[in-house]
């Protein structure tokens, strides 16, 4: 956050594999930055192994080449009770991100699928509710960045699931997408995208707000986004909550957020 004072939220909670795999795991207590930004409690995991302890025995002896055996990650990041801004506040049960790799064969691209276990829950601003469906199969069926790219050359799935990838959403300072829709990337290839189905506020809405899909604007807190997906050749990132604060607040923050990926080497 950068108003009303200049503080910095570290991330104490955060897990990072070893080229060598293993496991890593962090734990959080309750923290409070300034009142602004709280949270109860967080936790994070990251691991890495293969799934096939015979196999990964002879590998040990040299008996087999590393190539041949099947190499799996598994990433998540849980926050409890999280606390942003004053007037207006924004409170959250629980957030959970997950994601779930498994090593390339001749594609070159790994299998990365959202965890079922995702969630969002108990989301409320000022005492009202909000309530974000998430779509967790989507990305799991289409666990490859060149399985995206084929669905969105299908009508059926650009109808069906479109909204998911922003196909037919229209872009400041580009062109209005055409009727068969457009996958929104980088020109290096990273494709967005998010897990997010539907929000809707259970009850009476707040004085002034607006939703656009992934999109929550809350007048005196800022721009919530839920859910955000980036897609790469050999990786994927998760984010199930980020935020553009504004008026009382001013900066950005982010809470469960992973990333997974995995290649061979040459």
């Amino acid at each position: 956050m950068i108003r009303p004072k200049d503080v910095v939220l570290e991330a104490h909670g955060a897990s990072a594999l070893l080229v060598s795999g293993g496991r890593s795991v962090a734990k959080l207590a309750r923290t409070s930055f300034d009142g602004f930004f709280e949270v109860e409690s967080a936790s994070t995991l990251a691991e890495g192994k293969f799934d096939d302890p015979a196999k990964f025995l002879e590998l040990t002896h040299r008996r087999v080449e590393e190539h041949t055996l099947a190499a799996v990650t598994n990433v998540s990041a849980e926050v409890q009770g999280l606390a942003v801004g004053r007037e207006p506040r924004l409170t959250i049960r629980r957030l959970r991100a997950a994601l779930n790799a498994r090593s390339p064969l001749g594609s070159g691209e790994p299998s990365i699928r959202i965890d079922p276990g995702v969630v969002v829950e108990g989301i409320a601003i000022d005492g009202r509710t909000l309530v974000v469906e998430l779509d967790l199969n989507t990305f799991g069926r289409l666990d490859t960045r060149s399985k995206l790219l084929a669905a969105a050359d299908d009508p059926g799935f650009v109808k069906e699931s479109g909204s998911l990838l922003f196909m037919k959403t229209p872009l400041d300072g580009h062109p209005t997408p055409p009727p068969a829709g457009r996958i929104v990337q980088t020109p290096t290839g990273y494709i967005f995208g998010t897990i997010v189905k539907s929000i809707q506020w259970s009850g009476e809405a707040f004085p002034g707000s607006s939703i656009d899909h992934n999109l929550v604007v809350v007048p005196g807190l800022g721009r919530l986004f839920f859910g955000e997906v980036i897609v790469a050749h050999d990786s994927r990132r998760l984010t199930m909550l980020r935020m553009e604060l504004g008026s009382d607040t001013g900066g950005s923050a982010s809470a469960a957020d992973v990333q997974d990926n995995g290649m061979w080497s040459p």
